[in-house]
């Protein structure tokens, strides 16, 4: 994500938060009391392979949720120790 922070990184926050909320005991009952069966079910189809996608991402990450350092504009994202002084 770069030094700077930008809205994709608390989007990013955001979702495996929700990811993470979503596997909670109780969670798919609640989601298909509200919803009814065949919306919930819809909804499910949806939202576990989003979810497998935003938990690929930040897998991949190693410096997940740290502001990334950039030796240049054309430097890999992530370092994983910047040099002395940084």
């Amino acid at each position: 994500m770069g030094l700077q922070r930008n809205g994709a990184r608390t989007f990013l926050n955001l979702l495996h938060k929700c990811c993470r909320l979503s596997r909670l005991p109780g969670f798919r009952n609640g989601v298909d009391e509200i919803l009814g069966g065949t919306t919930a079910s819809s909804f499910f189809t949806v939202w576990d392979p989003v979810c497998a996608v935003v938990d690929a991402l930040v897998g991949a990450d190693n410096w997940y949720n740290q502001k990334d350092y950039h030796p240049d504009a054309t430097g890999n994202e992530d370092v994983i120790s910047p040099p002395p002084g940084v």
